[in-house]
């Protein structure tokens, strides 16, 4: 469906916006009507409507610009204008409703075909650490399913990958990558070093973003590091929080995907 495309909200208003309908009050004022015009007159020195329409026409007045239209259009005219802005509303409605459901409340939109997702735990509780994989699988099954390679690589003192490179999405790999993920131990140890070693091992395959999954807080020593090793990468990270507790936490996470050239995607709970 036109409304689950996985690209950014620009990008789709562009193929589904008004004006690519030609739906824009411009343009339907174009089609409906003429703009009334007006002439300077040099004895005044000063522009001086026309009257000869005055009272043949219903009139139309932009408030934008106070630019006013005399409307000609028949009624069946008006009325199929009325049908397309209808349903113009509910394709906009239907990608809202979207946009703001299931994987997309966890992750955004992914938007690139090539993607290394790299988890961070954190210190997550038993509890917790099963949300996180609840969320992941429902990522991987409704959007990396779209896409044409992924990876995934978990942050920990010994670094654990999926695949030593990015995958071909297929059913199979996906299912794979949802069993591997299962089967992760929640007591992994980890040094404040970790999250910045697995973000420049995901950097290092060619792929077009890597996405990092930060669960609850990012330590001070972690940040810094974080700052100083994946600023220049070589390509975007985008970041999603989950479950952070501290504001400073999504603020960092904030910057951080501003100074590689990615985006902060979403704040999950």
């Amino acid at each position: 469906m036109d409304v689950q495309t996985l690209i950014s909200s620009s990008k789709w208003l562009q193929l589904h916006g008004l004006k690519r309908k030609k739906l824009s009050l411009s343009q339907i004022l174009s089609q409906i009507g003429f703009q009334h015009r007006k002439d300077y007159v040099t004895t005044l020195g000063k522009l001086v409507a026309s009257r000869y329409a005055d009272g043949l026409f219903p009139q139309y007045m932009r408030e934008q610009d106070g630019s006013v239209y005399n409307l000609t259009a028949k009624k069946e005219l008006i009325l199929h204008f009325v049908d397309c802005l209808m349903g113009a509303i509910e394709l906009y409605q239907q990608r809202m409703e979207w946009l703001t459901s299931e994987s997309r409340l966890i992750f955004g939109v992914i938007q690139e075909r090539c993607i290394v997702v790299v988890l961070d735990f954190g210190t997550a509780a038993p509890t917790e650490f099963d949300a996180c994989r609840d969320a992941l699988s429902m990522v991987l099954m409704e959007q990396v399913t779209q896409i044409a390679k992924f990876n995934l690589i978990r942050a920990a003192q010994d670094l654990m990958k999926w695949q030593e490179k990015c995958a071909s999405v297929s059913e199979h790999t996906v299912k794979s990558a949802v069993k591997w993920l299962w089967k992760l131990d929640h007591k992994t140890a980890v040094s404040h070093s970790s999250s910045a070693e697995a973000l420049l091992e995901a950097m290092s395959e060619t792929v077009e973003a890597v996405y990092y999954f930060a669960v609850g807080d990012v330590p001070a020593e972690t940040k810094q590091l974080l700052l100083e090793k994946v600023s220049d990468g070589p390509c975007p990270v985008n970041t999603v929080s989950f479950n952070a507790r501290e504001d400073e936490t999504v603020i960092f996470l904030k910057e951080l995907s501003h100074l590689a050239s990615g985006r902060y995607d979403k704040e999950a709970q």
